[in-house]
C-alpha cells in the first residue's frame, strides 16, 4: 500500500503513444498522472505549476527535445526524476540521459505495464533516498548554524567569522526579516509541542528552498522568510506557523493554551552581511514581552520593547496611587480597580516587571499602614506570590485572589485563629493536626474547624497545604536546596507525594519550578 502516489507528468509529441500512457492502471503502481505535454518546453511549465514526481517523456521531439528538458529541468527542479522513452536507434542519447540524471530509460515500441511499474517503483525509491539526503544535510546545516547561533548568543564566536557563516547560510534568501521563536511549555506538554513544531518548520522548509530555521539553546528558534518585504509580513507569518502549531496539537494538550505559550519577534531587515548581527540582537525576546504578551503573540522588536523603565516615570502614578488609596476598603471596587485602571495603565506602559512588582508591594504595604488595617500572616504569603508572578495576567489573579479570600488585611482575623495561622507557619516541618493546632489555641476541633474556615475562607487541611506549597515555591526560588530537601523542609517527606502535590497546586513539577522554565 502506497500511502503518497507518484505524481506522473507524460511528455511526448505522438498522441497515440501519449494515449497508450494515459491507460495505464497508475493507481496500481502506486502513481498518479497529473498532467500531459507535447515538447520539453511545455513540459517545463507544467513542471513548475504541476510539481510532478516523475517525468517519463521521449527524447526525439519538436521546440524542446527530451535531452534538452532533461538539462533545464534537472537544474531548475533537481527533485524531479525522469525515465526516457528510446528507440533503438536512440540508444546512444538514452546513455547520454543517464549521465545526465535519468533514472532509466524504457524502449516506447515495446515496453509493457510490469515495466512502468518497475520504473515508478525505481522512481519511488530514488525519490525516498534523495529526500533522506536532503534531510539530512537540511539537519546537518540546522546543527552547524545552530551551534554558531549560540556562540554568537554567549559571546563566544569571532563576529567576522559568525557572520560570514551566517550570511552565507541565508544569503539566498536575502533580503530578509529573521523571526525569533520563544517557546515556554509544561514538561508534561513539551514532547508533543516541539514534535509538532519542528514538523510544521520542517515541512515550511521544503515547500521553499529560502525558508531556513535553526533552534537557539532549549527555548527560543530562529527562522527566515524570504521575499517579505516588511517586518510586519514577518510577523503575520510567525502567527501562522504558532497557530498552525496549536490546531495541530489542540486535542492532545493538557491545559489548552494554558499549557504552553509561543511568542515571536522579528528583528529588522537584513540586506547585506553587517545587517545580521543588529537583527538578531533586536529580535531577542524581552522580558516585558514574556510578561505581558500572552500566547501566540507575534510582535516587530519596535513593539516588543519596554516603554516606562519604571512606574514612577508615569506622570499617572500619583493618579494611580490615590485612586487605589481611596478604593482600598471596599473589595469589590478594589477588584474592579486592579482588572481595570492597573491593568490598562501596567499595559500600555509595558514597565519592566520587577519595577512594577516592587511598585505594586509599595503601594499595597501603604494602603494598609493609611487605613491601619491589621496585616494577617496571609499577607507574607500572599507577598511571596506576587514577588514571584511570571505574567501580568497572574499577577493580577494574585491581587483578586488576595482580596477574594479576605487576606489582605481588609477584613480583620479572629486572634485565636491568627494564633493558629502563626503556629502553622512555625511549624511547617512537623506533622500538623487539627486537633493539636485546636488545643493549643483552647478550642475544640469541631468547633475551631468551623470557626477556621469562617474567618479565612478556606479549610484547615487546604491552609496548610497551601502553607507548605508557597514555603516549598520560596525555597525553590531562593535557594539552591535539592527537591526531596526542599520536601523535607515543608513537611511532606516523601518525594513522589510532594512532586504530585506540588504540580497539582502549582500547573508544574517542582524540579520545572526551579529550573524558572516560566521565568
Amino acid at each position: 500500500m502506497h500511502t503518497t502516489p507518484i505524481r506522473v507528468l507524460i511528455v511526448d509529441d505522438e498522441l497515440p503513444l501519449r494515449q497508450e500512457l494515459r491507460s495505464m492502471p497508475w493507481h496500481l503502481f502506486g502513481a498518479e498522472l497529473v498532467g500531459e505535454a507535447e515538447n520539453g518546453e511545455e513540459a517545463l511549465l507544467l513542471c513548475e505549476e504541476l510539481k510532478p514526481d516523475l517525468v517519463i517523456t521521449d527524447i526525439i521531439m519538436p521546440i524542446m527535445d527530451g535531452m534538452e528538458l532533461l538539462r533545464q529541468a534537472k537544474q531548475r527542479f533537481p527533485c524531479i526524476q525522469f525515465v526516457l522513452l528510446t528507440s533503438h536507434s536512440d540508444f546512444q542519447y538514452a546513455q547520454q540521459a543517464l549521465k545526465l540524471g535519468a533514472l532509466e530509460y524504457v524502449l516506447k515500441l515495446t515496453f509493457e505495464e510490469e515495466e512502468m511499474k518497475a520504473a515508478v517503483d525505481k522512481a519511488r525509491a530514488a525519490i525516498r533516498r534523495e529526500s533522506d539526503l536532503q534531510s539530512y544535510e537540511r539537519e546537518r546545516k540546522r546543527r552547524d548554524i545552530s551551534q554558531l547561533l549560540n556562540t554568537i548568543a554567549m559571546g563566544e564566536a569571532d563576529q567576522a567569522t559568525g557572520l560570514s557563516q551566517l550570511w552565507e547560510a541565508w544569503s539566498r534568501a536575502a533580503p530578509y526579516y529573521p523571526v525569533r521563536l520563544h517557546v515556554e511549555v509544561k514538561e508534561g506538554d513539551r514532547f508533543h509541542l516541539l514534535h509538532e513544531l519542528k514538523i510544521q518548520l520542517e515541512r515550511l522548509e521544503k515547500e521553499s528552498s529560502n525558508f531556513y530555521w535553526s533552534p537557539i539553546g532549549d527555548q527560543d528558534i530562529v527562522f527566515v522568510f524570504c521575499n517579505l518585504h516588511s517586518a510586519l509580513e514577518a510577523c503575520t507569518q510567525a502567527e501562522q506557523v504558532m497557530r498552525g502549531v496549536y490546531q495541530a496539537l489542540e486535542m492532545q494538550l493538557t491545559d489548552s493554551y494554558g499549557g504552553f505559550r509561543l511568542l515571536a519577534v522579528t528583528g529588522g531587515c537584513v540586506r547585506e552581511p553587517q545587517d545580521l548581527f543588529s537583527s538578531l540582537r533586536s529580535s531577542v525576546i524581552t522580558e516585558a514581552m514574556k510578561f505581558y504578551d500572552s500566547s501566540l503573540t507575534s510582535l516587530t522588536a519596535d513593539k516588543a520593547a519596554s516603554g516606562l523603565a519604571g512606574p514612577e516615570d508615569s506622570p499617572d502614578a500619583d493618579q494611580i496611587i490615590s485612586k487605589w488609596i481611596d478604593v482600598a476598603k471596599d473589595k469589590e471596587k478594589l477588584i474592579v480597580f486592579f482588572q481595570e485602571t492597573l491593568r490598562s495603565w501596567a499595559i500600555a506602559s509595558r514597565f519592566e516587571p520587577e519595577k512594577l512588582k516592587a511598585f505594586i508591594l509599595r503601594i499595597r504595604e501603604k494602603v494598609i499602614t493609611v487605613h491601619s488595617l491589621l496585616r494577617p500572616t496571609e499577607y507574607e504569603a500572599f507577598t511571596v506570590q506576587l514577588q514571584g508572578a511570571p505574567t501580568f495576567v497572574q499577577l493580577l489573579h494574585v491581587l483578586v485572589r488576595e482580596q477574594e479570600s479576605g487576606a489582605s488585611g481588609i477584613r480583620k482575623v479572629r486572634n485565636d485563629v491568627q494564633l493558629a495561622q502563626k503556629i502553622i507557619l512555625t511549624r511547617l516541618t512537623e506533622a500538623i493536626t487539627l486537633t493539636s493546632i485546636s488545643e493549643e489555641v483552647g478550642l475544640s476541633s469541631s468547633y475551631f474547624s468551623r470557626l477556621f474556615r469562617e474567618e479565612t475562607g478556606e479549610s484547615f487541611n487546604d491552609y496548610v497545604t497551601r502553607m507548605r506549597i508557597e514555603k516549598a515555591m520560596e525555597l525553590l526560588q531562593t535557594t539552591q536546596l535539592k527537591v526531596y530537601e526542599v520536601a523535607e523542609r515543608v513537611g511532606i517527606p516523601s518525594y513522589r507525594y510532594f512532586s504530585q502535590l506540588f504540580r497539582n497546586w502549582t500547573g508544574v513539577a517542582p524540579n520545572e519550578y526551579k529550573r524558572a522554565d516560566f521565568k
